[in-house]
């Protein structure tokens, strides 16, 4: 399967560390939230490390006009989100355009400002819930978008 996107790899969970599994079962299953999304069965790994952190792309039938074909999915030990792949050509785009949406929920919570209008937490918009973010959006930032943290190693 061609990859369309740069620096994605086809998904093969026979090759992938033990535990991409189940992040690519969190991947689908936010997904199927959506009524609008109708994966197609076809996903590539831009980043996985079992336990902390997935970046998938899929691909979408989409059913309508403005529905991306592609979409990027982080789940993990994080809120999931989707990142569209109209603002995000790679991996590192959709990571650090995570990073920096999840950034802007901590920030209002932090102020107590509303978090309607920001990108979808599943999670209530408590300090508690801020801080546990914030912290492992640090890491992210400081472990995994520099690439510090090898593909498929564990956290020290």
């Amino acid at each position: 399967m061609t990859t369309p996107f740069p620096n994605v790899r086809s998904l093969d969970l026979a090759s992938e560390e033990p535990g991409t599994g189940e992040l690519v079962s969190s991947a689908n299953a936010f997904l199927d939230e959506f009524r609008w999304a109708k994966p197609t069965g076809k996903i590539w790994v831009g980043e996985a490390i079992p336990e902390v952190l997935g970046v998938f792309l899929l691909e979408l039938d989409p059913g309508f006009e403005d529905i991306d074909r592609y979409i990027w999915v982080v789940v993990g030990d994080v809120p999931p989100a989707y990142i569209s792949s109209e603002h995000a050509r790679s991996p590192k785009e959709a990571l650090e355009g995570y990073v920096a949406e999840m950034r802007a929920w901590v920030r209002a919570v932090e102020n107590g400002e509303p978090v309607d209008h920001l990108i979808p937490v599943n999670g209530a918009a408590t300090k508690a819930n801020a801080v546990a973010l914030k912290s492992r959006l640090e890491f992210i930032a400081a472990r995994i978008l520099t690439g510090e943290l090898a593909k498929g190693s564990q956290p020290s």
